[in-house]
């Protein structure tokens, strides 16, 4: 049997155990999946070491302890060294490995289950943090016509525009596709800056919800008329590519992304 689990803090409310159960089920994959609270970070570290040195294949990583994954790692994929982040550590031979699917995932669900081309589109992202870090080098490799950044920390901001080359939000701009990453709280006034939505833009919120959340009611005050869509279909894609790292199999993930919206 493999021994798989997600780790973070909060970590109830993760989803993982859901997919790769399905998954599992589907595949004829005998495995079991489980979640772990970690409480800070020196309790992150020993919880990892203490699950592979018992057998543990494969762990997913959530927040708030992506970096800390990929600072632990002794190898690492190229995408995960770019972008200094982990979602993902496997076991390689005995060697404690990195990676980061987040990216790919978040791309997949837009242009596979939504139809949207990333190509030559501009892009918003709303928020900072590794979370942004984890997906911007997969959406550059499709070559939209602009991404912008709209986020309180300016420190990161200007790393992400120093590394990716993307740009600041500016309050006249319009945009393709806009990204949430950022809390769906009432006092966020992010979504504030943002006073121009055109018909059909897509109101993607990475929250893993199948309820329209703050993010998706502001957007839809702005212009009725948008596409709005929440991070279920990430979630999913992006252990897909797990899935098939680990085992060799790609599943197909339709039925478990409408599966998880209907029954939460």
């Amino acid at each position: 049997m493999y021994k798989l689990a997600v780790i973070g803090n909060p970590i109830e409310h993760s989803l993982s155990p859901v997919v790769f159960g399905y998954f599992s089920k589907k595949y004829n994959i005998n495995l079991v999946y489980e979640k772990i609270l970690a409480e800070n970070v020196n309790n992150f570290n020993s919880i990892v070491h203490n699950f592979f040195n018992s057998n543990g294949y494969a762990l997913n990583v959530t927040s708030p302890y992506k970096s800390h994954a990929y600072n632990i790692a002794t190898k690492c994929t190229s995408r995960a060294k770019f972008c200094k982040t982990g979602n993902l550590l496997y076991s390689d031979n005995g060697t404690l490995a990195a990676d980061t699917t987040d990216g790919i995932g978040l791309v997949t669900d837009i242009e596979q289950n939504n139809n949207q081309s990333i190509f030559n589109k501009n892009i918003l992202f709303i928020g900072n943090g590794f979370t942004i870090d984890s997906v911007l080098l997969d959406f550059i490799a499709k070559n939209p016509k602009s991404i912008a950044i709209l986020a309180r920390n300016q420190e990161k901001t200007h790393y992400l525009q120093n590394k990716f080359d993307v740009h600041v939000h500016q309050i006249s701009n319009n945009y393709d596709i806009i990204i949430n990453s950022s809390p769906n709280i009432s006092d966020n006034k992010l979504f504030s800056k943002i006073t121009t939505v055109s018909n059909n833009t897509l109101c993607y919120d990475m929250a893993y919800t199948s309820v329209k959340t703050y993010f998706h009611q502001s957007m839809q005050k702005i212009n009725p008329q948008v596409i709005i869509q929440n991070g279920i279909g990430m979630l999913v894609e992006q252990a897909k590519v797990m899935f098939k790292n680990l085992f060799g199999i790609s599943p197909n993930t339709i039925e478990i992304i409408n599966y998880i919206r209907k029954s939460i």
